[in-house]
């Protein structure tokens, strides 16, 4: 998983970007739409997905990113989506938009110090400006691209008995075992067919597994979803544009997870940009800080904090429960040190504190950022190597390197992993070729033959047993600042 990422990172880098992706969305400055004034989204990763509460505003930016190019000149069969299509005036909605509102698009070059920038405003009854955009195929997937055949009453089901088989289209083999491992079961074949009812035309999915065939008509709407967004993925011209909304409805957790590398994985095969809509822990987890986006809307008005999301504010926003205070940190390994350490030196604050994980050094400044604006006393410890800005509440772990590095690399470390479980810790390093401490763990836990969390808890109180004193000045920070 991470190998997709760094290579979509090295892809995606300015100096590559235009090679691999052409004239890509690199930024979109919104104002005027649905309460957003002079908001600034700034993608950074072939695919970004924003979370935010309901009510947010993620709609609207896809809608407006979606309405970013013209129809390319050898389009034939089809259409381009403006932002009348999304922003419809009327009595109910008069006003979706101020008098003034605008859109700023700035697009990828060939030059990677320079944008080619189009603004897109209102003038008196209609928008200026689509005419200087460049030209991409774009797809917007809503919730209404799928709708299940029995529920639409499609002439699938109408006229079951008496519609013609026209043309039929096959998939991929490759495409097939990509459908199968998001949803999670094999299939032998899948295929459009091609059908015709009098004057109407339609085409249905049918797959074939275990034995037996079977179409969208009897296929489950999560199911149906993945079958055709895969499908457009796949058979668009390269280089497109998609706008996924909430593409987690209807899927279950590994589905979803999977559904995210796989997002991630034809990003880096067909070149495509991908922005979507979520609520999902899962699939914000399984993408890197870069693609995570967070929308808040409060009384101040709508602004955009990059690498975290709506999970980390949800599990402190939510739940009801009151705690003194809330400490971020980078990740799980940190979460469980801090834990053990305060365990061990000051036990009777713990359930006066939370800790929460949230992702690296830049997530986990802008979090304390948001919960402090949201009223929380909310402090930061980072990762040894990020050092402390003690005036912002951002301490930080004794040391100079990561935790993992730190905890694993110690001498007292090693000779007590090799006590309890005979490894050698430099040369299982060595012997798998592990560069990235992130993996110590599950390295170690592989070749002992037990769960991680008995290795990093095991490793981690060895430490702190160890430096014990040196974690005195944390902790009496962490104690002042407990209200």
């Amino acid at each position: 998983m991470s190998d997709i990422k760094n290579i979509l990172k090295c892809m995606y880098f300015d100096k590559n970007r235009y090679s691999n992706f052409g004239s890509v969305i690199k930024s979109l400055e919104i104002n005027g739409f649905r309460g957003i004034k002079k908001l600034t989204l700034n993608i950074n990763f072939p695919v970004t997905a924003i979370s935010g509460l309901n009510g947010a505003g993620k709609s609207t930016l896809g809608q407006l990113a979606i309405c970013a190019y013209k129809k390319p000149v050898t389009a034939r069969e089809y259409k381009r989506l403006y932002i009348k299509d999304f922003f419809p005036v009327s009595k109910a909605d008069p006003a979706p938009f101020d008098n003034d509102a605008s859109v700023i698009y700035k697009y990828e070059t060939n030059d990677s110090t320079k944008t080619q920038d189009v603004t897109v405003t209102r003038i008196k009854s209609s928008w200026s400006g689509y005419k200087r955009q460049p030209e991409r195929h774009c797809f917007y997937i809503g919730f209404t691209v799928y709708i299940p055949k029995v529920e639409r009453r499609d002439i699938s089901v109408y006229g079951g008995k008496d519609f013609d088989l026209t043309e039929r289209r096959s998939v991929d083999h490759s495409v097939i075992l990509k459908m199968a491992k998001i949803i999670g079961h094999p299939y032998d074949d899948i295929a459009f067919q091609g059908i015709s009812h009098r004057a109407r035309r339609s085409e249905i999915g049918i797959v074939e597994r275990l034995g037996y065939s079977y179409s969208e008509n009897n296929m489950g709407f999560g199911e149906g979803r993945v079958l055709y967004t895969v499908d457009m993925l796949e058979t668009a011209p390269e280089q497109s544009l998609f706008v996924l909304e909430e593409p987690e409805t209807s899927l279950h957790e590994s589905a979803q997870y999977e559904f995210a590398k796989y997002l991630m994985e034809v990003c880096q095969r067909r070149k495509h940009q991908i922005i979507l809509s979520t609520h999902s822990s899962v699939i914000l987890n399984a993408l890197p800080p870069d693609a995570r986006k967070l929308l808040i809307r409060d009384q101040t008005g709508v602004y955009i904090k990059d690498g975290i999301s709506t999970t980390h504010v949800r599990s402190i926003l939510s739940d009801g429960q009151f705690k003194g205070l809330h400490i971020c940190v980078e990740d799980q390994f940190a979460k469980v040190l801090l834990s053990e350490v305060i365990r061990a030196k000051r036990r009777d604050i713990l359930k006066s504190i939370q800790i929460t994980d949230i992702g690296d050094k830049d997530a986990v400044r802008q979090a304390v950022e948001v919960f402090k604006k949201a009223g929380l006393n909310v402090i930061a410890v980072r990762d040894a190597d990020v050092g402390e800005n003690i005036k912002d509440d951002l301490f930080s772990f004794p040391g100079n390197r990561p935790p993992e590095v730190e905890v694993f690399q110690h001498e007292e470390v090693k000779k007590f992993l090799y006590k309890e479980y005979h490894i050698d810790f430099d040369w299982l390093i060595k012997k798998e070729g592990i560069s990235d401490h992130h993996n110590y763990t599950q390295a170690i836990a592989k070749e002992a033959e037990c769960e991680e969390e008995v290795i990093r808890t095991l490793a981690i109180k060895k430490y702190i047993e160890i430096i014990d004193e040196k974690f005195d000045p944390l902790i009496t920070n962490i104690v002042s600042k407990i209200k």
